[in-house]
């Protein structure tokens, strides 16, 4: 099962999934004390109070300049990360459907609906696997997070970062006004939803907590001198399970996309990572050209081979992601 979309309020279908930062079960203990784990009622959209605080997770325990909240007509709907001043991470399934300009995005706050910075989008970019670029209409000045270097071993203690909601059952509440977090793990074993772990991660670890609805594409993070460095962004439940919180949870493993990433957004002064060279004796994609099965274009920076006849479908567009097929950057 993908951790799909979530109704918030009367005909709203959001692209929605992801991380709960929950458990399967209410809880009975104390919160911590301090101001930054207390207890707080997190509304959920479409009416009623979700629970007051999340059993193995907690609010966020600071301001995570990266964290963006990817929203439409006011409403979050998915997760990123800021990984260039104009440029967010997130899971491919977040955008499809979503036409550039068409949704917003708040960078840098701990409410998906105040503070931060909400800026425009601009042109969205879908991966090979469940990951996707969005470029925003301009750039924001809160501190983009880099690709971690290492981090994805097992064992490998893990944050993870979101809005989603509140409780295990899809449809039983809303997303989190309030960024929640959580620590796991990397899992050796426990994910079997066609798991491939050249280019996915295993996260969880916590009885009865982790992934659920309301963030996809949100980030796992881990520490690296000191800095948050990002992993992963939020795709599907572990194990295909309706239920939240009853087994790890399956996150793209963003240090695997980072040459496609460096080829659409630029390498940022990467020397290990050099962008990718330039489409030469490939032909360009005409949006007037008949194209048939086999035959191979350049687009957007990214070779691309149609899969089934085109027609006019443009490749790259999320609509027609089955006609064409991204054969990376070129």
């Amino acid at each position: 099962m993908r951790l799909r979309k979530i109704g918030l309020g009367a005909g709203v279908l959001l692209a929605s999934a992801g991380l709960m930062l929950s458990t399967a079960q209410s809880a009975t203990a104390a919160p911590e004390s301090t101001p930054d784990t207390a207890p707080v009622a997190a509304s959920a959209e479409g009416g009623g109070d979700v629970s007051p605080y999340i059993v193995g997770g907690r609010r966020a325990s600071q301001t995570y300049d990266f964290m963006a909240s990817l929203q439409s007509s006011g409403r979050h709907f998915c997760g990123g990360s800021l990984i260039r001043s104009d440029w967010v991470v997130t899971a491919k399934h977040c955008i499809q459907g979503q036409s550039p300009g068409g949704f917003q995005v708040r960078v840098g706050s701990t409410r998906y609906d105040s503070g931060g910075t909400l800026v425009g989008t601009s042109r969205v970019v879908p991966g090979s696997g469940d990951i996707a670029l969005v470029q925003l209409s301009q750039s924001v000045g809160q501190t983009p997070i880099d690709i971690a270097d290492a981090g994805t071993s097992a064992g490998t203690e893990t944050r993870l970062i979101g809005f989603g909601q509140t409780c295990a059952t899809r449809g039983g509440c809303g997303a989190s006004r309030d960024l929640m977090e959580i620590d796991v793990s990397v899992q050796a074993s426990g994910c079997t939803a066609n798991f491939d772990p050249n280019t996915e991660l295993c996260l969880g670890g916590v009885p009865r907590a982790g992934a659920c609805y309301g963030d996809s594409g949100g980030p796992s993070v881990v520490q690296e001198g000191g800095e948050w460095r990002l992993t992963g962004a939020t795709s599907r439940a572990g194990r295909g399970q309706p239920t939240c919180g009853q087994a790890p949870a399956i996150y793209m493993k963003v240090p695997a996309y980072r040459s496609w990433i460096n080829g659409v957004v630029g390498d940022d002064d990467d020397d290990d990572n050099p962008p990718p060279e330039g489409c030469e004796g490939v032909p360009a994609w005409q949006a007037g050209d008949s194209y048939r099965i086999g035959d191979v274009v350049a687009h957007n920076g990214h070779r691309w081979e149609a899969i089934w006849y085109p027609g006019g479908a443009e490749p790259g567009d999320p609509t027609s992601w089955a006609v064409w097929e991204d054969l990376g950057p070129c």
